[in-house]
């Protein structure tokens, strides 16, 4: 059996891993752990579509930004800046708050996923560089009573319903 296949058969008894763990131990790169997944759980939309999505997101409200190496878990909670292109990045700005330079043309793939994790069903937007590797990810927000916003998940699926997405 090979990794994928071993993979697969774990990820469908619990989906609910750290993702970066199972890459890490088995020599895979991100994307193809996320693969792995149940279909019903991840789909992808090409990575030109970066910027489009981050603006999409300027107007969504507060969601969790991760950052996740292997010395540590960076995150920052609140709303994305609304980006524009300039000296070949794509920028965030603003003074204080999430804010940045993106080589959105780095970006090979973009999945939504939607799993448990720790308990609680979770969905998150994960930006990967053409070798496989997160840029970062983007978790969406949640309600007063710790559900995933409802909001935020509805424009999750229109944008990616309204392109050319591949479903796992």
């Amino acid at each position: 059996m090979n990794n994928t296949q071993s993979l697969r058969e774990r990820l469908s008894k619990n989906p609910g891993v750290v993702l970066e763990g199972l890459a890490a131990s088995a020599a895979l790169p991100m994307n193809e752990v996320i693969e792995c997944l149940p279909a019903a759980m991840w789909q992808r939309l090409a990575g030109e579509k970066m910027a489009e999505l981050l603006l999409e997101m300027a107007s969504w409200g507060d969601v969790t930004v991760i950052m996740h190496s292997s010395d540590v878990i960076m995150e920052f909670t609140g709303p994305i800046p609304a980006g524009e292109f300039s000296h070949g990045f794509f920028n965030l700005p603003g003074p204080t708050g999430l804010h940045g330079h993106l080589r959105v043309g780095n970006c090979g793939a973009i999945y939504a996923v939607e799993r448990p994790f720790m308990g609680r069903d979770t969905a998150s937007v994960l930006f990967t560089n053409h070798e496989g590797g997160v840029m970062f990810k983007v978790f969406l927000g949640r309600d007063s009573k710790g559900e995933i916003s409802g909001s935020q998940l509805e424009a999750l699926h229109r944008f990616f319903a309204s392109d050319a997405a591949t479903f796992g």
